[in-house]
């Protein structure tokens, strides 16, 4: 008897078993097309087991995701109400028990991420190959925990998108916005406010989305960088325009799609990231396009002003103190990832991205370039994403020895 035939007997239980054992939504889309059974029995259970192997591939993103679906993209020409939907949004949005409509969408959804974790996994150990990681754990094929995190970094990087709205707004920000974004549970206290939207982020969290931004921004300026160069061959395409660029870069299913349409400039600009070619050369129009659009809260003027504004008196004297956290025993998909800690020799700290700057060991301005690209040579490799085995072989490469355990409080010695 064939497989097939085989599976074309075996009674529902067992189908419910292997069913349930997928742990991929393009697998669950090859098993179901083996068999008419097997197809039938998905037909009428098809929303329990689309949750099942949702949960079984999103593991701890699974949350992230159905979040997502409920938060679209805001407007906040309506200050009252985008604040007060913010607030809202903090405090829950659970969308309940979703509809069949509703998981086909979370499925296409998963699948815009799953192509942007591809393409980063795939740039990033061509990069770490490059800078002589080859046959080193440097570039050995990502676990499932790497990849987990990477997922929810996307996830999390754009509900970020969905809550700022870049294309929507002038560049700059208000009190108000601090407050909606980043009201944590001391200061809301102190101030007598809901929380923030960010409040549930641990700084590590908040490091994994600046890693996703990072590269979705390197990405979006080496696309405008090759398009031109297209556009000024002959017959070549069309130029990317400053509004195409706020699209490409606030919305991931805008990049995902002009990724595919264009693939040679797509490849082309890939490359570019992965050398860092895209970076600097102020008068480019990429560089402008970067300048005019940008997610705020990740930057550290926006961490800064946040500090001064809204201090938090118990959390600001625990990292006086010299908080720390707890030792780092292995890589887990809840834990504090080993490059966040690795960086910060387990100490507790408010900032992250380019806000690693104003931690208060580093406030005099001796190296400050220096350690500016430190900082920035960390983020654009997505230490704070990998397991420690990774890590660690990567500290060993030429291009991050200066990355070593504590580096983030050294570097001003």
């Amino acid at each position: 008897m064939t497989h097939v035939g085989a599976l074309a007997v075996l009674p529902p239980r067992l189908l419910d078993r292997i069913f349930f054992q997928l742990d991929a939504i393009r697998d669950l889309a090859s098993f179901i097309v083996t068999a008419r059974l097997v197809y039938r029995h998905f037909r009428a259970w098809r929303r329990t087991i689309l949750v099942r192997v949702l949960q079984n591939e999103l593991g701890p993103a699974f949350p992230d995701a159905r979040f997502l679906f409920v938060f679209p993209y805001s407007n906040p020409a309506d200050r009252v109400r985008y604040h007060d939907w913010i607030y809202v949004m903090a405090g829950g949005g659970d969308p309940g028990l979703l509809t069949l409509g509703e998981l086909t969408k979370l499925c296409q959804t998963l699948h815009l991420i799953n192509s942007m974790t591809d393409i980063y996994i795939t740039a990033q150990l061509a990069s770490f190959a490059l800078h002589g990681g080859g046959g080193t754990p440097a570039t050995a094929p990502v676990s499932r925990r790497e990849r987990r995190r990477v997922v929810r970094a996307f996830y999390r990087r754009q509900i970020v998108s969905n809550a700022w709205a870049l294309t929507r707004r002038p560049p700059c920000f208000s009190v108000h916005d601090s407050n909606a974004f980043c009201n944590t549970a001391n200061t809301s206290t102190e101030h007598g406010q809901s929380l923030g939207l960010l409040a549930a982020f641990e700084p590590w969290d908040m490091q994994q989305i600046d890693h996703a931004n990072i590269f979705i921004r390197g990405l979006c300026c080496a696309l405008v960088h090759r398009a031109a160069e297209v556009a000024e061959a002959p017959g070549g395409g069309r130029r990317i325009s400053a509004r195409q660029f706020g699209h490409l870069y606030a919305h991931l299913n805008h990049l995902v799609r002009y990724l595919r349409a264009h693939r040679g400039v797509a490849a082309a600009a890939v490359g570019d990231v992965q050398w860092g070619r895209w970076l600097p050369d102020g008068q480019r129009p990429h560089v402008k396009f970067a300048s005019r659009y940008q997610l705020l809260p990740l930057l550290g003027a926006w961490q800064k002003n946040w500090s001064l504004s809204f201090p938090d008196p118990i959390l600001d004297k625990q990292v006086r103190d010299g908080l720390l956290m707890d030792d780092f025993v292995a890589d887990g998909p809840d834990q504090v990832p080993f490059g966040w800690w690795d960086a910060l020799r387990g100490r507790y700290v408010r900032w992250y991205g380019e806000g690693l700057i104003h931690i208060p060991a580093l406030l005099s301005w001796e190296n400050r370039e220096r350690r500016l690209g430190m900082i920035d040579l960390w983020r654009g490799a997505g230490f704070a994403l990998w397991d420690r085995k990774r890590v660690e072989a990567l500290k060993r490469l030429r291009r991050f020895e200066a990355l070593q355990t504590g580096w983030a409080l050294d570097c001003a010695e």
